[in-house]
C-alpha cells in the first residue's frame, strides 16, 4: 500500500496541475465568449446605426444638392439683377449729363447775351452823354479816375450823383468799386 500511496502521491502534482489548467481553459474559454457576445451586440448597434444614416443621409443630401441647385438659380438672378441696374445707372448717368448740357449751354449763352446786351447799352449811354457833353460820364481809359465835382465844373445834375461822388473816393483818391456800379443821372 505504501507503493500505491507512493505512486498516488506521485502523480498528484500532475493530476492537480491538469485540473487547474483544466479550470484555467474554461475560464478563459467562457470570458472569450462573454467578450464575442458583447463584441457581436456592440457590431449590431453599429450595423443599424449605419444602415439608419444609409436611410437617411442619402435623401438628406439629395435634399442639399437640390438646395444648392436653387441657390445657384436665385444667385444667377441676382446677377442679371445687377447688371440691369448697372446698365439703367449707366442711362440715368447719361440723361442727366444731356440734361445738363441742354440746360447750361443755353443758359451759359443767355448769360453771354444778357452781358454784352448790358454793355452795349453802357457803351450807347456813355457815348450819348459824351456827346451832349456831359463830363460825369466822359469815356476814360481806366486808369484815370472819374472826374470829381469841383466847383469850377459843372454841378451835379441830382443829389444822389454828389452822394454817389463822394462815397465813390477812397483814401487815396481813387474811385472805389461801388462808385463805378453806380451811374450817374440814373
Amino acid at each position: 500500500m505504501h507503493s500505491a500511496l507512493a505512486v498516488a502521491a506521485s502523480s498528484l502534482p500532475s493530476t492537480v496541475l491538469r485540473y487547474a489548467a483544466a479550470f484555467f481553459f474554461v475560464v478563459v474559454a467562457i470570458a472569450i465568449a462573454y467578450a464575442l457576445v458583447k463584441a457581436a451586440k456592440a457590431l449590431e448597434r453599429v450595423d443599424k446605426v449605419l444602415a439608419d444614416v444609409d436611410q437617411q443621409a442619402v435623401p438628406l443630401m439629395q435634399k442639399a444638392g437640390t438646395t444648392l441647385d436653387g441657390v445657384n438659380a436665385n444667385l444667377g438672378n441676382v446677377d442679371q439683377i445687377t447688371k440691369d441696374v448697372a446698365d439703367i445707372t449707366d442711362k440715368i448717368d447719361k440723361m442727366a449729363t444731356s440734361v445738363e448740357g441742354a440746360v447750361s449751354t443755353p443758359a451759359r449763352k443767355a448769360a453771354a447775351f444778357s452781358a454784352g446786351v448790358q454793355s452795349a447799352f453802357s457803351s450807347f449811354r456813355k457815348r450819348d452823354r459824351a456827346a451832349a457833353g456831359d463830363p460825369w460820364s466822359a469815356p476814360s481809359s481806366g486808369d484815370e479816375p472819374a472826374p470829381a465835382w469841383s466847383p469850377r465844373s459843372t454841378p451835379p445834375e441830382s443829389a444822389a450823383e454828389s452822394a454817389a461822388d463822394a462815397a465813390g473816393k477812397g483814401a487815396d483818391g481813387t474811385a472805389s468799386d461801388a462808385a463805378a456800379a453806380v451811374e450817374p443821372g440814373a
